[in-house]
């Protein structure tokens, strides 16, 4: 390309960053205000899942905690867990942000409870969530085996149409579809709305505006990982919204063992593969 091209490009590269800087700026506003509605609503529910013995208002003394087995992130490299007794910190550094998971029952941490456990880097923006997680959307297919492995499909009130196991499928049929952000706009706006989590990836070029001004959003970067195993890890990245970390630790550990025998010839049960065309 010419140089006058490449001027361009950069021209507009500039541009696109700053309008991303002035749209996490207006976000972070805005978070605090719709967060604070959104607590007040989760408190009720809270207290009908706290009479049914689901959850908990008891504070944890000593050394107890809401989290007992904590996520063991051993390869991957883009996300990391820290451990409160009542609630753990998920930073994601792709979309550069910090997500809050709290016991459901107990309080929302504080800013500085928070920065206890992991500081919020600059740059970073923070979202909270109550877990274990009722609702979510999966925007993207890449994590529905997690999802499936973990045995979570029934939280899962909007997936992907290119969803293909048997359960997706049959979700799909009962109006489980995830509009297409292209298709309708206002049915796809109730969608993210009416779920607690929404599962999503970053935009083209590695624009993750659509993560950061979406309030329940959660960046999934599981196929930036540098292999396969490190990817499979994610399990645990999943899992630690639905509290199961000790089954991610055994799954994974599991899938850690058979892809190395499977490397080295010693697999005793050798993986299989068909490739198939469709037309």
């Amino acid at each position: 390309p010419s140089r006058r091209s490449l001027a361009a490009v950069m021209s507009c590269k500039n541009m696109l960053r700053a309008a991303f800087a002035a749209a996490v700026a207006a976000s972070r506003g805005a978070f605090a205000a719709e967060q604070m509605s959104s607590n007040n609503n989760n408190f009720s529910r809270d207290a009908a899942r706290i009479a049914t013995g689901e959850c908990s208002a008891t504070i944890p003394a000593g050394s107890q905690t809401y989290f007992p087995a904590q996520a063991d992130v051993m390869l991957a490299k883009l996300f990391t867990v820290t451990y409160s007794p009542t609630f753990k910190v998920l930073t994601d550094t792709i979309s550069k942000e910090q997500y809050v998971l709290t016991q459901c029952g107990q309080v929302q941490p504080s800013a500085a409870a928070v920065n206890a456990v992991e500081v919020l880097k600059t740059g970073y923006i923070r979202k909270h969530f109550g877990v274990p997680v009722q609702s979510s959307a999966a925007m993207s297919t890449t994590l529905l085996a997690f999802i499936d492995s973990l045995g979570v499909q029934d939280r899962v009130k909007f997936v992907d149409s290119y969803a293909t196991a048997p359960c997706w499928q049959k979700a799909l049929a009962c109006d489980a579809e995830m509009e297409s952000a292209y298709g309708n706009a206002t049915l796809h706006t109730e969608q993210l709305a009416g779920v607690d989590v929404v599962f999503m990836s970053c935009g083209i070029d590695g624009d993750c505006t659509n993560v950061n001004t979406q309030k329940n959003g959660v960046h999934v970067p599981s196929t930036q990982e540098a292999g396969p195993v490190e990817s499979a890890e994610y399990i645990k990245y999943i899992a630690a919204f639905f509290n199961l970390e000790p089954l991610a630790n055994e799954l994974f550990a599991a899938t850690q063992t058979s892809y190395t025998q499977a490397s080295s010839g010693k697999s005793a049960t050798p993986p299989l593969v068909a490739w198939i065309n469709y037309n």
